[in-house]
């Protein structure tokens, strides 16, 4: 008999530890060791750093450029003038009537022209063509 009581004893002490409530469950999961690798993240910073500069002292090689706006002794450079009709036929395609042309001598051209009840003055340039027109009054 006496071993009958040890034998059901044994068994009911073995049945609780084996039979887990839910509250015990869960704290048994919080003891599962968890044997994968694992990784490591390393947070990387891609601003650079200030990088000092490193002068080289050695002696740079000689490139030998020529810059055409410096004049020469020795060169001599023509410049095409612009006809004094260009900026007549300028004019007129941007609606002025009654064109004269004043001055085609030297640097600039001068001309005079009307446009809506008004009286325009305009020089151009007699090597790079722009026109400039100013207002000079009111036709009468």
């Amino acid at each position: 008999m006496f071993k009958k009581s040890i034998l059901t004893l044994t068994a009911a002490t073995l049945t609780t530890l084996l039979i887990q409530t839910p509250v015990q469950a869960g704290d048994s999961s919080a003891k599962i060791r968890d044997h994968r690798t694992t990784v490591e993240h390393k947070i990387r910073d891609h601003r650079t750093a200030k990088q000092t500069k490193v002068r080289d002292h050695r002696a740079p090689a000689q490139v030998q450029t020529r810059d055409h706006r410096n004049p020469r002794k020795n060169e001599v450079v023509k410049v095409a003038r612009k006809d004094c009709r260009l900026g007549y036929e300028h004019l007129r395609r941007s609606g002025y009537k009654r064109i004269s042309i004043l001055d085609c001598k030297g640097a600039e051209y001068s001309y005079l022209a009307q446009k809506n009840h008004g009286i325009f003055g305009a020089r151009m340039n007699a090597y790079s063509g722009k026109v400039k027109v100013s207002f000079i009054g009111v036709v009468r």
